[in-house]
């Protein structure tokens, strides 16, 4: 499950997805994810994007995120 929104985020938004958190824990996992850009708003934008379409996910739940830009 977690490779496949991995790489779901990565092919959609061309961001850099890693499991950075809880990897010993079966129903658990924490995501890091990276985008680099040349405007805060353009990056601003896109993270909240992500954001949505992990809310949106079908089987998987989001707990919660930051976001720092």
């Amino acid at each position: 499950m977690v490779r496949s929104i991995k790489d779901r985020l990565h092919n959609e938004f061309n961001v850099s997805v890693a499991e950075v958190d809880a990897q010993d824990k079966c129903q658990l996992a924490v995501l890091g994810i990276a985008l680099v850009g040349n405007e805060a708003y353009h990056v601003r934008t896109s993270l909240e994007r992500i954001v949505e379409a992990l809310r949106r996910h079908p089987v998987a739940e989001l707990i919660g995120h930051e976001l720092e830009v």
